[in-house]
Order: structure tokens, then sequence, then C-alpha cells
């Protein structure tokens, strides 16, 4: 099991190291690209660090107020046609919803986008935040994995609710210390949310940084 452990930390490194070179080594955000400015060199349709946007339900585009680039989601959109635009982008090993109906996906599953995966530090107090341009069905999520029966999975989440008032930009921030029930955990993926009421939701600036070590 521990040359499971440490297989799997040095792939972790190389792969955090592969996703953000040439980041700042000054910056303390663990999420790479949390600003979204830049994009993939190998898929420009996406940004650097992040996972392939299907250009439907969830955009990477210009934020609304002119200030760089920002993530957009679209729940009105409904679940038939989410479904058609994950097949026509080569999506459904991650997305597809059975019984696809015609009702808003805001109604049912909602809408999510992930980070590229980082490395954790044991026993690390750390601050998830944002700013974010929606409703009350905004949330920022993060989600843990570890070695569970030889295999890296999900092992822990937690969640912010950001109930913003549809109208302005807000700023939403949370602690967490991951390993302090999960010490087995390794590694963590932001999540963004969008659900109910349908409508559009605007995210940037997404960050995880460490705020306190034992």
């Amino acid at each position: 099991m521990q040359s499971e452990m440490k297989r799997w930390q040095v792939a972790l490194a190389i792969f955090a190291l592969q996703v953000c070179l040439g980041a700042s080594s000054a910056a303390t955000n663990l999420v790479c690209n949390g600003t979204f400015a830049e994009a993939d060199s190998a898929q420009p349709a996406a940004q650097r660090g992040w996972s392939l946007p299907d250009g439907l339900g969830v955009q990477w585009t210009n934020a609304p107020d002119g200030k760089g680039r920002a993530i957009r989601m679209d729940t009105r959109v409904s679940e038939r046609d989410m479904n058609a635009r994950w097949i026509r982008t080569g999506l459904t090993n991650d997305w597809f919803i059975p019984n696809a109906a015609n009702n808003a996906i805001a109604e049912t599953y909602g809408l999510s986008y992930y980070s590229a995966p980082f490395a954790l530090a044991s026993g690390v107090t750390y601050r998830v935040s944002g700013d974010i341009l929606g409703h009350a069905g905004a949330k920022l999520w993060v989600r843990g994995y570890g070695p569970f029966r030889g295999k890296l999975t999900h092992r822990y989440e937690t969640v912010l609710n950001c109930k913003g008032d549809g109208r302005d930009w807000q700023a939403w921030s949370m602690t967490f210390n991951p390993t302090l029930h999960r010490p087995e955990l390794t590694t963590l993926r932001v999540m963004l949310f969008a659900y109910y009421p349908a409508g559009v939701y605007w995210f940037r600036n997404i960050r995880v940084e460490p705020v306190e070590t034992p």
C-alpha cells in the first residue's frame, strides 16, 4: 500500500507540473488558471487547467462587464439539448442524462464544471473563493480524492452555497480542512455548479489557497 501511495503522489506531482507549467511561483493559488485568462495550447476552445466546456450549457467567454474571461453556465437549456451537445462534443463519458426530458436542466441535474486536480498537504486548512454573478443556485464545490481498495476515489467534499442577487458580481469564500477527518486524501478539484432557478450564472477568480498549517 505504501508503494501504491508513493506512485500516486509522484504521478500527481508530475501532473500538476505539466498542467500548470509556467505559472508564477509567487502565486499561492493552487487552482491552475483560476482567472480563466489562458487558453490550452492543445485545444484552444478550452482554457488551461480546466475541463473542456461543452459550449452550450457551459461556455468559456468574455465576462459581461468586459473585465477578462469567465465561465458562463446557462441552466435554462433543456436536458435533451444538453445531451445532444455532449454527444456532439464527445463529452458523454463525463456527462449524459438517461431518459432526458425537455425541461430546463436547472430543475434536475444542474450543470457542473471541473478544475484539473491538484495535490494537497496533510493537516492544512485551505480557503476556497470566487466571484459569482447569478442567483441562489450557484455553488463552489471542493471534492477530495484518496486511495480506497487500490484505487484513487472520491472520498470527501465540501460546498459553499452562493446566494447571489442576480444583478452584481459578489465575492464568496469559506475555509475547510480536508484531511481533518480524511487523512488519506491526496488530491482536490474545484467544481463550479449552477442549478435552480433556471438562468445564467457567471464564475471567475476561482482560488484555493492554504491559510493555516499545523
